[in-house]
């Protein structure tokens, strides 16, 4: 494990905040100011410049700081090799995921999951794709599920698997499409759209651009948050939506929406799982994303 020291050090520098760090290690901020005022007595060296209640790492800070995340690194590979040598799967899992992953895909996946590894303590958080995305750059969770692939700034580690597909809904109430529809036979229609940096938005965007429509040229009424959002705004009249297939399966199924075929043919897209290559990968995540593949890839 790594020195008590060192270990509070580091997380007041990934905190930026005593505050927020004596928080995270369930101390309190007293404990941890001690901590860090004796690291810095020890070095004879100040490690943090503290002005208007903001900290940043002096240039001593960043040099320490380093080693801390080396020999951080150094432990967990240590401890993972242990674990990997014992067989156990157990600890914390931090996983990100898109909404429609979160909700139509995973849960039943980290079920099984849990009742095969019972000791592993699971969280996910829900976002769009773009903000998981964030979440992995920013090394606040262990891996991110997301639909298709996004063009981030930052090294993240992609690997595909599984997917989906896309469906134009309308609302149950009117009368079934008749025959095969065209793109350009519903861009005067009025559409729901999810927001800019979601997933499903930026698939359909592609697909658009790909059968030589701009996105632009649709008629979009309102820009919704959520899945949900989006499905409750069809259902009552308001518009059309591209939405995935696995969101709407019960819905269809009860006559709520109609699916508008398009003679541009399906709209499939594939999932993808990112890492960040930075963060050590424990071997429960190892287990986790080697399970999730099997399930899901073919």
């Amino acid at each position: 494990m790594l020195d008590t020291r060192l270990y509070i050090f580091k997380a007041v520098a990934d905190q930026k905040s005593f505050t927020l760090a004596a928080q995270h290690l369930y101390m309190t901020q007293s404990a941890v100011s001690h901590y860090i005022a004796g690291l810095e007595s020890h070095y004879g060296l100040k490690l943090f410049d503290r002005m208007h209640r903001k900290i940043a790492l002096t240039m001593a800070g960043e040099k320490l700081y380093g080693y801390a995340a080396e020999i951080e690194k150094l432990c967990q590979e240590a401890e993972k090799e242990m674990r990997g040598l014992a067989s156990s799967v157990s600890g914390r899992l931090h996983i990100g995921a898109s909404l429609t992953i979160g909700e139509y895909v995973l849960p039943e996946l980290l079920a099984r999951f849990n009742q095969l590894y019972p000791s592993v303590d699971i969280t996910m958080d829900i976002f769009n794709s773009d903000q998981i995305a964030h979440k992995v750059m920013e090394g606040k969770v262990d891996a991110g599920f997301i639909e298709g692939k996004l063009d981030l700034a930052g090294t993240i580690d992609y690997h595909e698997f599984g997917g989906d597909e896309l469906v134009i809904i309308a609302p149950g109430t009117g009368a079934a499409p008749d025959g095969m529809l065209t793109i350009e036979m519903l861009l005067d229609q009025r559409w729901i759209m999810r927001e800019g940096t979601s997933g499903t938005r930026t698939s359909f965007e592609s697909f658009l651009r790909i059968h030589g429509v701009e996105p632009s040229a649709l008629n979009v009424g309102m820009e919704l948050g959520s899945t949900q959002a989006v499905k409750e705004a069809v259902k009552v009249g308001l518009g059309i939506a591209p939405i995935s297939s696995l969101a709407v399966a019960e819905e269809v199924s009860r006559g709520e929406f109609h699916v508008l075929p398009l003679v541009e043919g399906p709209m499939k897209r594939s999932f993808s799982v990112i890492t960040n290559p930075e963060k050590f990968q424990t071997y429960t995540t190892e287990k986790f994303l080697n399970f999730v593949f099997q399930q899901l890839s073919g």
